[in-house]
């Protein structure tokens, strides 16, 4: 009864890790897969192979490419922790010990909810302990003796001593105390003789199961999964999804603002809808100190040059030390724009066609070569404001740019030199009519005539706190609040 128990718990718990990774942090699982690469090359499993702890890096890179489709990947990586918590039990004679079982396996799945920790620790988790197994089922002393010694030799050379974690400084001291952990339980589990026991291992089991479903939701970091799932719809181009998204108008960082003005723009209503939702400065515009979202805005307003810079920088600083997908198809469409660098997207476009779901990518045509600078400037990453007047002049027909830069003149309050690029503009949309409108009454000019009732009303609401909100949504309001 108890082992029955456990393996329901067992699969309940799999089953659960499945649904809440695969639909609740679907945004970090495109982000974990964006960022890793596996390729179905003879060279690339030697390569992997060859290094430390490579047995384990491999399997995990291989498991985390079916991340691209979030239910498939996070039901694999279930099946990977019931796996381990199968293996662990398989020690345990005595009922008392069977709960214990599951203790491995949570914390994997735990940790797995950091986006910094890689399958590779499940991984490695599991072949251990199914090879320790493994050896322990051998009845003659002397073959066990040297398999163990073998087996040790091949688990720490080959599977322990793993990319487990994608930063620089890992938390070595948390993935050792999980091994550790596991190897007890195994061999405490191994020596207590058997024993059958009727409730207490079942509560246990139940206890243990019921922990884990209310502990891994308060694991999760919201803002970070929100970046995650912006990420991922700008790199898809998913512009209606990014809007959707941010319904409600409330944005809770600049990187979100980014992805979400960048889509109000490639919509062409980014002076017409940008002040309905949050905005704060320059940064909601672009935030250099996130590279993978700003190349992708560089390249989409024509600055290719420096796109590809960022992005070529993103690559060499990724933290796991290996070139991601997400990496190749920037850089593939970011060189597909200049002919010359052809050459260069197809060696990447190579590479990318020995993957599983990318193998049929082909460099997308939304930037053209007259969307680029005319003539060369230096970039100034501290003035980007000044960065689009200039490529604005060059390249007035780029209706990304006009509206990046009219944009960037709003956000920074500068109304007057607004005024002078725009105020003649045939195309004025709402938060341009606004500023325009600002401009003149610092001027002591009159209020346009189809203002005028508009004007009246925020003039009344002025100073009332209470009565502000419904002007929220308007250059006057950001202009005078924020």
């Amino acid at each position: 009864m108890t082992r029955r128990i456990f393996h329901i718990a067992n699969a309940a718990l799999a089953i659960a890790f499945w649904l809440f990774y695969g639909l609740k942090c679907d945004g970090t699982m495109h982000g974990i897969e964006g960022d890793s690469l596996f390729l179905f090359t003879g060279q690339f499993a030697c390569e992997m192979l060859g290094r430390d702890g490579g047995l384990s890096n491999w399997l995990g890179a291989f498991l985390t490419q079916f991340y691209y489709y979030p239910l498939l990947g996070s039901a694999l990586m279930g099946l990977l922790l019931a796996l381990l918590a199968e293996g662990v039990a398989r020690f345990c004679k005595s009922d008392l010990t069977l709960p214990l079982a599951l203790l491995p396996s949570m914390a994997c799945a735990i940790l797995l909810l950091d986006p910094k920790w890689t399958p590779a620790l499940p991984v490695a988790l599991c072949l251990c302990v199914w090879m320790a197994y493994a050896v322990s089922r051998i009845k003659v002393l002397w073959i066990k003796m040297v398999c163990a010694f073998a087996a040790a030799l091949f688990a720490w050379f080959k599977i322990i001593d793993c990319q487990f974690y994608t930063y620089a400084v890992a938390p070595v001291k948390t993935y050792y105390i999980v091994f550790a952990a596991t190897s007890l339980i195994c061999a405490v589990s191994a020596v207590i003789p058997q024993k059958k026991m009727k409730w207490i291992p079942s509560i246990a089991t139940v206890l243990i199961a019921a922990v884990f479903v209310m502990a891994a939701p308060r694991k999760v970091d919201k803002l970070q999964e929100e970046i995650a799932d912006y990420s991922y719809m700008v790199r898809m181009r998913d512009w209606d999804g990014i809007l959707v998204r941010a319904k409600g108008g409330r944005l809770s960082s600049p990187l979100s603002a980014n992805a979400v003005n960048l889509a109000l723009a490639m919509k062409g209503r980014l002076g017409e809808d940008m002040f309905n939702y949050y905005q704060n400065g320059i940064r909601s515009l672009i935030n250099f100190e996130e590279r993978k979202i700003s190349s992708e805005i560089l390249y989409l307003l024509g600055f290719v040059n420096e796109a590809r810079h960022l992005a070529f920088e993103d690559m060499a600083g990724n933290p796991s030390r290996d070139r991601g997908v997400y990496h190749l198809t920037r850089l593939i469409n970011f060189n597909a724009v200049d002919s010359l660098r052809l050459p260069i997207a197809q060696r990447y476009l190579n590479t990318l066609h020995k993957t599983l779901f990318y193998r049929h990518f082909e460099p997308e045509q939304l930037v053209c070569p007259q969307m680029e600078p005319s003539d060369d400037f230096f970039f100034n990453f501290g003035d980007f404001c000044q960065m689009l007047g200039f490529l604005y002049n060059q390249r007035p027909q780029n209706e990304r740019v006009r509206d990046y830069f009219a944009a960037s003149l709003l956000l920074e309050k500068r109304t007057s030199v607004f005024s002078s690029f725009f105020g003649e503009s045939d195309y004025c949309p709402k938060s341009w009519k606004e500023a325009l409108q600002i401009t003149k009454s610092l001027n002591g000019e009159g209020t346009a005539p189809e203002l005028q009732e508009y004007v009246d009303k925020y003039t009344a609401c002025h100073g009332n706190a209470g009565g502000m909100g419904r002007f929220s949504r308007t250059y006057w309001y950001y202009f005078n609040f924020r």
